[in-house]
């Protein structure tokens, strides 16, 4: 919604030019709104739609990609499901092509193993911001037999991420939705949300916090990276993972770390009586 006072015509006219351009038109109508919306709502120097358009920028995290798009898809078109240890390898090389996902590949193999080690088998799991990390199912179902949901803002994301679950895990999907704008998933077993808490908090201070809160999910595992993108310590973390433990004790919920190379996670175990009816669990109807 428009903030009181905004000319909502001008803010409404911004959000549709931004929408229209080159580099965000494959970003959730719903996201480019809400960022549009919130800059309004602030009051800063400078147009409404360059602040909006810097912080997109930000949002979106385009620049953490080398490559183009169009590009990942060739090549996951061509990624060889017949040999497991082949399609790793050409998982591996698309992965690289994300700043994020290129920084897990040094754990990849350890990664889901001790993650899951520490918790239930899941039946759901639902990867939130995923982004290229769609590319690590093949890791995931050696550790479990869950069924895979990705969520993620920008299109070409979906798009790539659908195309090679076709391939590999045809009951998995990704959606196409923004978690801020749009609100949590439906129910799952396990929440998957890396390396994006810090990223939520930059984009509005609290979302992190409030969809870790909110998301209807047995366990969510929240993870940070160890190092910053210059390589030095990530001092931002333990700040947010003090505040994700302060949030676990008022509620009540389990708390347990998993430490790796490249990541930490802060792994929350929510109370039975936080969670939904089983009737809640995602189908294909939730579509962003």
């Amino acid at each position: 919604m428009t903030p009181p006072g905004a000319d909502q015509e001008a803010v409404a006219a911004a959000a549709a030019r931004i929408a229209r351009s080159a580099k965000y038109r494959g970003v959730h109508p719903e996201t480019i709104a809400h960022v549009v919306e919130q800059e309004a709502s602030a009051g800063g120097t400078g147009p409404v739609e360059h602040r909006a358009r810097v912080r997109l920028h930000r949002v979106a995290a385009l620049h953490l990609l080398s490559g183009r798009t169009a590009v990942l898809r060739r090549e996951v078109a061509r990624l060889p499901t017949g040999d497991p240890q082949a399609l790793k390898a050409g998982c591996r090389a698309v992965l690289a092509r994300h700043v994020s996902t290129a920084e897990r590949l040094a754990d990849l193999d350890d990664f889901y193993p001790a993650l899951l080690s520490i918790l239930p088998a899941p039946d759901t799991v639902v990867d939130i911001a995923c982004a290229l990390n769609v590319l690590t199912v093949p890791w995931l179902l050696e550790t479990c037999d869950a069924t895979y949901t990705g969520y993620d803002l920008n299109a070409d994301f979906v798009e790539i991420g659908n195309a090679f679950l076709a391939m590999v895990h045809p009951q998995g999907w990704v959606v196409h939705h923004d978690v801020v704008a749009q609100g949590p998933p439906p129910r799952a077993d396990l929440a998957l949300l890396l390396k994006t808490y810090h990223c939520l908090e930059d984009r509005r201070r609290g979302s992190g916090l409030r969809l870790v809160e909110t998301v209807d999910a047995r366990h969510v595992a929240v993870s940070f990276p160890t190092r910053a993108m210059n390589g030095r310590p990530a001092v931002f973390a333990p700040p947010m993972q003090e505040e994700l433990e302060r949030l676990a004790d008022r509620r009540g919920w389990s708390v347990d770390r998993v430490r790796l190379s490249t990541e930490e996670l802060v792994v929350l175990g929510r109370s039975p009586q936080d969670m939904s009816s089983p009737e809640a669990l995602p189908t294909r109807a939730h579509q962003g």
